[in-house]
């Protein structure tokens, strides 16, 4: 039944969000914008600390960027600097407590930016942003699966127990070899072979930082509004590091611009 229950929520979220894309790139935006709005409530939640402020991030940032297409350079920017951060904070292996000014960046640079950056590019290039979902969502069931078959080794025993080496490993080359076949191999470009490793290798990494943060905070899931996964805050997880580095590479690549 707890199977049943997450295939269903795991296809209305994946139907919301690519439906939304292929129905309009402003309908999306909004989707995304209420996405961090309720991840920044489920952050808030369960970090006990209350910011009416970071709600005007998303808003005010994706404004700005579309009245001003110059911001966008130094929005990447900021991204990329805020996965840095994470990382960062990833590889500390202290106890941190949680401040107002800890949420606030978590806010910016772990939810609305991720976020901001995706709804942008679902307006200028939409069908980069399903290369990119492809890619989070083949990398996470390639390693489920994987894991549950042949993870013997725990890849981050004090943060996720269930993940392990093999399973990490296997969603990677899941991710990376489905979308090399769908794009036709023979005729695929270095560069996309390495935007597809950094992009999944980032999405494993951003899930296990989430995992920390929730560990900090002493909770298991963000909240339960999506019946067998928790809630949205969660959801993206795989999204905090990916997104940035995935947009960064189109970019220097030229496959945007």
């Amino acid at each position: 039944m707890n199977f049943l229950i997450r295939s269903l929520t795991s296809f209305l979220y994946v139907g919301l969000l690519l439906g939304s894309l292929y129905i309009d790139a402003t309908f999306f935006s909004v989707v995304l914008f209420l996405m961090a709005i309720i991840a920044q409530w489920e952050l808030q939640r369960i970090t006990n600390k209350k910011i009416i402020l970071s709600y005007l991030f998303f808003p005010v940032v994706f404004a700005a960027v579309q009245m001003n297409p110059e911001y966008y350079p130094y929005l990447v920017g900021a991204a990329v600097v805020g996965c840095l951060g994470m990382l960062g904070f990833f590889s500390n292996s202290n106890q941190l407590s949680y401040s107002k000014a800890a949420v606030y960046f978590l806010s910016l640079f772990q939810i609305c930016i991720p976020l901001i950056l995706l709804a942008l590019l679902g307006k200028s290039n939409p069908i980069y942003v399903l290369y990119f979902f492809g890619i989070i969502w083949l990398s996470d069931t390639g390693a489920y699966v994987i894991g549950s078959l042949f993870g013997k080794r725990k890849l981050a025993p004090t943060i996720s127990p269930n993940k392990t080496i093999e399973g990490s490993l296997g969603g990677i080359v899941v991710a990376t070899v489905a979308l090399l076949y769908a794009a036709d191999i023979k005729n695929i470009q270095y560069s996309w072979v390495l935007i597809l490793l950094v992009t999944a290798i980032l999405g494993a990494l951003g899930d296990l930082v989430q995992s920390k943060i929730k560990r900090i905070c002493g909770v298991k899931d963000s909240g339960s509004i999506l019946p067998g996964h928790g809630g949205i805050y969660d959801r993206i997880d795989s999204s905090i590091l990916a997104a940035p580095m995935y947009i960064l590479l189109l970019n220097l690549f030229a496959y945007v611009s």
